[in-house]
């Protein structure tokens, strides 16, 4: 053999290594018969070594889907059925996708295990999440048809259950609905925040714990008891809402307290409120004015003019004090005694003295004249004024005893100018 001919063996086997497209030999180039028939076997071998070359590079990429080596390719022959094996686990892989956890390998050492193994645990997990399901949808049911018999129940009963989520604020449920339960219809919307924003403050561990509020209108008032349980309604954190209307105790206790604080003939507030007031105030370490404030010859316009003269000059009085301030509080201690208490933030610099001086000036010109115009009485009020800081350290009896004896003082001042 030439070194000619062994150099095209060279490169030929070269090429089909590393350059299989270019690898060419032609048995025809050769003039010996030997050489041919060498060349021809040479050339069969690279083919298959080619085809071998390739269908490993395409399961190198995990590409599948290829032409396969022909069946004289014995070279390629463990290729082939690594592709048959691979083709295999892909169509297993996708029934386990599927959910047929019954595929096993056993044919492929620590893979089989490692494979088997993952397929059991899928169809035990599988097992589990269908008991789980089975078991949610016995609770659903049940508790769909505990909260049946909850909404049946419940339609009948005078209180109003309303289900909000406590989350999303979504409203879940309601016994009744809101226009037989409100009062104006532009109470919806009112009631409904409040329910949403007490639900958002409750967690579903909670206590059940009780609220009040009122829903007011230009046209309307309504008062509500509420109590609230956070609960699991079917799939949701709620919290049900359980709301009286109260409106009517509200409304007969508001008159009953109006009948205990306030003084019937006048309709100013009474002792009892003006001294219950006086003590909070105090005790608050509010700053405010105190103003002791009596009737002057009240006993003779009695006397000598009759209770019914002397009710309407009271009655004077009381409305008069009333123009102090619309947030004052004005008290008929009883008799020809009045108090008014008032915060200094609402005297806004006015000089109490000046206003009560005011007062009684426009209070002796209503002062009471005979038919031919002479006067038969005097109106007026004497008044004794003491300022109670925020530090104050003196106790209410203090606080009125002062305020009293400086009436006292006064009256004693203007002694003459009361006439009858």
């Amino acid at each position: 053999m030439s070194n000619k001919d062994l150099e095209i063996y060279y490169t030929y086997l070269r090429d089909v290594l590393y350059y299989p497209k270019r690898a060419k030999i032609v048995p025809e180039d050769f003039s010996d018969e030997g050489h041919r028939e060498f060349a021809e076997a040479m050339l069969s071998f690279g083919g298959m070594v080619i085809e071998m070359r390739e269908l490993a590079g395409s399961l190198s990429r995990g590409e599948l889907d290829v032409s396969l080596p022909s069946s004289d390719n014995e070279l390629a022959a463990p290729l082939k059925a690594l592709h048959s094996t691979l083709k295999h686990l892909t169509w297993q892989t996708k029934q386990v996708a599927g959910g047929d956890y019954d595929q096993q390998v056993g044919f492929m050492g620590e893979f089989s295990v490692a494979f088997n193994e993952m397929v059991a645990q899928l169809a035990e997990r599988r097992r589990e999440m269908e008991a789980e399901v089975v078991s949610s949808k016995q609770r659903t049911d049940e508790l769909a048809k505990a909260n049946s018999i909850f909404e049946v129940i419940t339609s009948s009963m005078a209180e109003w259950i309303v289900m909000v989520d406590r989350v999303s604020g979504e409203h879940l449920f309601a016994n009744h609905q809101a226009k037989s339960m409100l009062a104006s219809d532009t109470f919806e919307q009112q009631l409904y925040d409040i329910l949403v924003e007490y639900s958002a403050s409750m967690l579903i561990d909670d206590e059940p714990r009780k609220e009040e509020f009122m829903l007011i209108s230009d046209v309307a008032a309504q008062y509500f008891e509420m109590m609230l349980y956070p609960i699991k309604w079917y799939e949701h954190e709620a919290v049900a809402c359980v709301l009286t209307d109260v409106t009517a105790n509200k409304e007969e206790y508001n008159r009953l307290e109006e009948v205990a604080y306030k003084d019937v003939m006048t309709g100013v507030f009474n002792r009892l409120y003006g001294m219950r007031m006086l003590e909070q105030w105090t005790d608050e370490k509010t700053a405010f004015r105190l103003v002791f404030v009596d009737m002057d010859m009240l006993k003779y316009v009695n006397d000598v003019f009759g209770h019914n003269e002397g009710d309407t000059y009271i009655k004077a009085v009381a409305e008069l004090l009333q123009e102090v301030s619309s947030t004052a509080v004005v008290c008929r201690l009883g008799g020809d005694e009045f108090m008014v208490l008032i915060q200094d933030r609402d005297v806004r610099g006015r000089d109490m003295a000046e206003v009560f001086e005011g007062l009684r000036e426009k209070l002796a010109q209503s002062s009471v004249v005979g038919e031919n115009g002479e006067l038969m009485y005097n109106r007026s009020i004497s008044f004794g004024i003491i300022a109670v800081g925020e530090n104050n350290v003196l106790t209410t009896s203090s606080i009125l005893e002062t305020a009293d004896e400086r009436m006292y003082e006064y009256k004693k001042a203007h002694k003459k100018e009361r006439r009858v």
